[in-house]
C-alpha cells in the first residue's frame, strides 16, 4: 500500500510538473485537457501494473513463494526491537479520516445539485434541459442540465450567448472531468498536484466553452456580454459556469490565434510517460525481490548452494504414500490383526503410534505413545514398522525427516468366532504430522528482521521459509539457522518448516 501511494505521488507530480512547464501556456485546450485527465489516470494505473521487468539482472536472488501459502497452527512470537515505538499507523488513520471528510463533503454537494433538478421551471434549448431557479445567480451546468437565474430573460441579448456557452459544457462532458478530479483530490488531498489540476481544468473548461460559443457568436458581442454579466458566484464548485472570475484571461485568449503544440513538446511528454511506465509498471523483478539476499557459508556443499536464478514454486510438501493415503489405510487394515489375548481378556481402546518418515521414505523410530495391553500396542507398532511406499516430505525441494502419528482403535463386538472368542475390529484414525514449536530468536532494527531458527532441542534449522505477510518477499534460513530480511515494521513475518508449527513474528 505504501509503495502504491509513493509511486502514485511521484508519477502524478512529475507529469503535472511537465504539464506546467510545457503546456500550461499553450492554447490547444483539448490536448491540455487530455493530458491532465490522462496523467491523473496514469498515476493510478501505473503503480497497479506489475509487468515483467524489461531489463533483468542476475545479481539479486529472486524468491517467489506460493500464493496458496496458509499459516496454520500458528504460534505468536514477540520479538525485541530497538526501533522507534512510534506508531506510524496513526498518521495513516488521520490521513484516511481527512479523506473521508472530503468524500462526504463531495457527496453532500452532489446531493444538493441533484436536488436542484426537482426544483424550478423546466425549459429547453437546442434539445437540452434547462432549469429556472429563484435562488441562484447567473448560470451553470451539471452533467446534462443547464441551470439559469430566473432574471436571465429570453428577450435579453445575452440569453443565447450564455446558453451557447453552457451548451458547450454539456456537449464536451466537463462535469465528468470535475467529478473525477474532485474524487481524486478527496482521496489524495496531500498531493499539491491534485489541487493544481482542479484549478487548471476549470480554466480549460471555460476556454473550451468560449471557443465553442464563438463559432456562432461575434467576438465583440461575446466579449461585451462577458464583461457586462454579473460576476457573482453561484456557489456550486462542481458545476461549470459562464459567470467565471477568469474574465481578463478569457478575453485575452479569445484575441489570440491558437497555434499547434510543438512536436518536440509532444514527443518529450510521450517519452516521459513511457519512462514512468517502464520505471514503475515494468519492475516486477525488482519489487518482488525486495533486495532479499541470503548468505551461505563458504563450507556449504555444492548441491545446497542457491542459484541466483532459483524461483521457489512450492514452499512445502507434506509426506505422501504411493496411491494416496487411502492406499496406506488399506495396507494397515489388511495386515493388522486384533490379538487373541486382547479379545479373550476383553481389552479394547486406542493406541497412538508415533513414527518418523526418513528422507529416503523409510519408516523409523516407531513406538506406541500409550499402552492398552493384550498385545495391541505391539501389533500396531509391527504393522507400521513393515510399511513401505512413503515419499518423504520436502522443503525447498530438499527432503526432510517428518514425525507422524496415527491412532488405531481396537473395538470388540458381540459376535464370536468358532473357537468361542469374541470378534473385534480396528478403526484407523487420521494420519497426522507431529508439529513441534520452532524456537525463534528475532530482532527488528533499521527496517530489517534478523535472527536464528532452532529446533526444540536447540539445533540450528536451515532452509526455514520466512515470508513477509501479504507479499511474495522473503528468504530462507542459512545452514546455521540464521536469517535476515527487509520488511516494514507493521508487516508480520510468517515462519514455516515441514513438521513444525508455523509461527508469526510481529
Amino acid at each position: 500500500m505504501n509503495t502504491f501511494i509513493l509511486e502514485l505521488a511521484v508519477t502524478h507530480s512529475i507529469l503535472i510538473f511537465a504539464y506546467w512547464l510545457f503546456l500550461s501556456k499553450e492554447h490547444q485546450f483539448s490536448k491540455m485537457r487530455f493530458f491532465l485527465i490522462g496523467s491523473t489516470i496514469l498515476s493510478v494505473v501505473i503503480p497497479l501494473l506489475k509487468l515483467p521487468k524489461l531489463f533483468s539482472s542476475h545479481q539479486v536472488p529472486i524468491y517467489e513463494f506460493s500464493a496458496e501459502y496458509v499459516v496454520q497452527n500458528t504460534t505468536i512470537v514477540t520479538s525485541t526491537t530497538e526501533a522507534s515505538s512510534f506508531d506510524y499507523n496513526l498518521i495513516l488513520y488521520l490521513v484516511l479520516c481527512i479523506s473521508a471528510i472530503f468524500l462526504i463533503r463531495l457527496i453532500l454537494r452532489i446531493v444538493v445539485l441533484v436536488g436542484l433538478v426537482s426544483r424550478g421551471i423546466d425549459e429547453s434549448f437546442n434539445g437540452f434541459k434547462i432549469k429556472r431557479l429563484n435562488d441562484v445567480s447567473g448560470s451553470f451546468t451539471f452533467f446534462n442540465w443547464i441551470f439559469l437565474d430566473k432574471d436571465i430573460d429570453e428577450s435579453q441579448s445575452d440569453y443565447e450567448v450564455i446558453l451557447k456557452h453552457e451548451e458547450a459544457h454539456v456537449r464536451l462532458g466537463h462535469s465528468y472531468d470535475l467529478l473525477f478530479l474532485e474524487i481524486y483530490r478527496s482521496i489524495f488531498w496531500l498531493l499539491p498536484s491534485s489541487w493544481y489540476i482542479n484549478k487548471e481544468i476549470r480554466k480549460i473548461h471555460e476556454y473550451q466553452a468560449d471557443s465553442y460559443a464563438l463559432k456562432t457568436t461575434d467576438v465583440d458581442l461575446y466579449s461585451s456580454v462577458l464583461i457586462n454579466s454579473t460576476l457573482q458566484s453561484h456557489g456550486f464548485d462542481l458545476a461549470n459556469s459562464f459567470h467565471d472570475g477568469l474574465i481578463f484571461k478569457r478575453l485575452k485568449a479569445m484575441k489570440q490565434q491558437a497555434t499547434k503544440v510543438s512536436n518536440w513538446k509532444l514527443g518529450l511528454l510521450t517519452t516521459l510517460c513511457a519512462t514512468l511506465f517502464v520505471t514503475f509498471a515494468c519492475s516486477e523483478e525488482k519489487s518482488e525481490s525486495s533486495e532479499v539476499k541470503t548468505s551461505h557459508s563458504k563450507s556449504q556443499p555444492a548441491d545446497e548452494v542457491v542459484s541466483v536464478e532459483e524461483i521457489f514454486k512450492v514452499v512445502e510438501e507434506q509426506p505422501s504414500y504411493d496411491g494416496g493415503m487411502d492406499a496406506f489405510y488399506k495396507y494397515v487394515m489388511s495386515e493388522m490383526r486384533y490379538p487373541k489375548a486382547a479379545r479373550t481378556s476383553g481389552i479394547e481402546g486406542t493406541v497412538e503410534v508415533q513414527f518418523v518418515i526418513e528422507r529416503d521414505g523409510s519408516v523409523s523410530k516407531v513406538k506406541a505413545l500409550n499402552s492398552i495391553g493384550g498385545g495391541c500396542d505391539e501389533e500396531a507398532v509391527r504393522v507400521i514398522k513393515e510399511a513401505s511406499g512413503f515419499k518423504a516430505g520436502s522443503q525447498r525441494a530438499k527432503t526432510v525427516r517428518t514425525a507422524m502419528v496415527m491412532p488405531v482403535t481396537f473395538k470388540l463386538n458381540s459376535k464370536k468366532n468358532p473357537d468361542n472368542t469374541v470378534q473385534g475390529s480396528m478403526i484407523m484414525g487420521k494420519l497426522d504430522i507431529i508439529k513441534s514449536k520452532l524456537n525463534i530468536e528475532a530482532n527488528y532494527e533499521n527496517g530489517t528482521w534478523s535472527g536464528i531458527v532452532r529446533t526444540p532441542e536447540g539445533d540450528e534449522l536451515p532452509g526455514v521459509n520466512i515470508i513477509v505477510a501479504g507479499t511474495h518477499d522473503g528468504t530462507v534460513s542459512d545452514l546455521d539457522g540464521t536469517f535476515s530480511v527487509k520488511a516494514e515494521k507493521h508487516k508480520e513475518l510468517h515462519v514455516s518448516f515441514v513438521g513444525y508449527q508455523s509461527a508469526v513474528l510481529k
